[in-house]
């Protein structure tokens, strides 16, 4: 079971920022999850929220700035005081940071607000970075990911739910989708026997207690996604 630092280690560091990645891989995950938008001028930067206000000194759509703009934020200093300075970084630097050394989740937050383009620019990235083996791209968008899918055959995508569908085989075919990604509690044994069973892989969130790891290991989950790197250990 492969451990993922969701958004790196947000539990000490500033989520999605380059310090919580490397603090996760320190820690020893086999991937870190990242979240993706495109800014005004079409780069991919890598922040949770539509907004800047939860996780920056800067206010607004993200979609409303180009990258330079949303560079001159102040990603880190929310979290601590030793964070100040922290920016948000664009997927190519997130990818720079994990080549060679984990696996690379993206996330397309490609909902509620749509960004036209942004699979083709997600995929541009990843072939130029040459990762086409190392990263999964999931999102709660399914026509996203099926998008994807037809872009780039070889990369593994995956399907975000927090609900179990009533069929969910045929969610997954819809999608062209490798990988199931549910809430930890919306998943139970049978469904996942089904879904291994059908060839399918399983990717578990948030999981950051005993229960939810227990939970995850009972499913035979392929891999968990966590925002405590250094206390869940599968």
């Amino acid at each position: 079971m492969l451990l993922g630092g969701h958004r790196g280690n947000p539990d000490e560091c500033p989520e999605n920022t380059l310090a919580s990645f490397q603090s996760a891989i320190d820690l020893g995950v086999d991937l870190i999850e990242c979240d993706v938008h495109r800014s005004e001028d079409g780069r991919l930067p890598v922040i949770h929220d539509h907004l800047l206000d939860r996780t920056t000194d800067g206010s607004g759509l993200v979609r409303d700035h180009s990258m330079a703009e949303l560079k001159r934020f102040d990603a880190g200093s929310w979290k601590d005081p030793r964070f100040t300075g922290e920016r948000i970084p664009s997927l190519d630097e997130v990818l720079a940071l994990a080549k060679g050394r984990v696996g690379v989740a993206i996330e397309i937050k490609n909902l509620p607000l749509p960004y036209a383009g942004i699979e083709e620019a997600v995929v541009q990235a990843v072939n130029d970075a040459g990762m086409v083996q190392e990263v999964v791209v999931i999102s709660f968008d399914h026509r996203s990911i099926k998008r994807i899918a037809e872009l780039e055959p070889q990369m593994l995508t995956g399907v975000l739910e927090a609900s179990r569908p009533v069929d969910i085989l045929r969610v997954m075919d819809d999608a062209e989708a490798d990988v199931f990604c549910p809430h930890w509690a919306s998943i139970e044994p049978e469904t996942a026997e089904e879904l291994h069973a059908a060839g399918k892989l399983i990717g578990v969130w948030t999981v950051d207690d005993p229960v939810s790891l227990a939970w995850s290991k009972a499913l035979r989950a392929n891999a968990i996604y966590t925002n405590k790197p250094r206390e869940i250990r599968p």
